[in-house]
């Protein structure tokens, strides 16, 4: 799991060039948020690791990864929607979730998987204290790996 939530980071760094590569980070909860980030904001968070023999040299993991966008609320829709500016576009939560799909649907991360689809996403949430308000939605990510003795 190291090695794979350490690849997807990697990826999304080279492939998301709109967030600050400081911005995509690994997370011990989706809650929590260092405080040095800056949004819109990529967080990935392990998932379960399922193991089954199929036969005696024969044997599957599935990993699940869970990538959860960050969007900080500054006007009506614009957390979930993004907005343009002539000059700039800021990505909603929706657009952040449908790059990161882009960038790791079917992409084995050099070997890190044989498979690598994308299996739910959640709804947006709000997040929110005294300081800030937050929209975070989240993809899960299934990666499978085949493994022979």
């Amino acid at each position: 799991m190291k090695a794979l939530l350490s690849a997807i980071k990697a990826q999304l760094q080279t492939d998301l060039t709109y967030i600050r590569d400081a911005d995509i980070f690994i997370t011990e909860d989706e809650r929590l948020i260092p405080e040095a980030i800056k949004f819109p904001a990529v967080g990935l968070k392990d998932g379960e690791i399922t193991y089954e023999i199929e036969t005696q040299n024969q044997e599957t993991h599935e990993l699940f990864v869970k990538i959860i966008a960050y969007v900080e609320i500054r006007k009506p829709e614009a957390a979930i929607m993004g907005w343009t500016f002539p000059e700039y576009e800021y990505k909603g939560a929706l657009d952040i979730v449908a790059d990161c799909v882009t960038s790791l649907k079917n992409n084995t991360l050099s070997g890190q998987a044989d498979v690598a689809l994308p299996v739910g996403e959640t709804e947006a949430e709000l997040l929110a204290d005294e300081n800030f308000a937050i929209v975070m939605k989240t993809v899960t990510m299934r990666y499978v790996r085949y493994l022979t003795e």
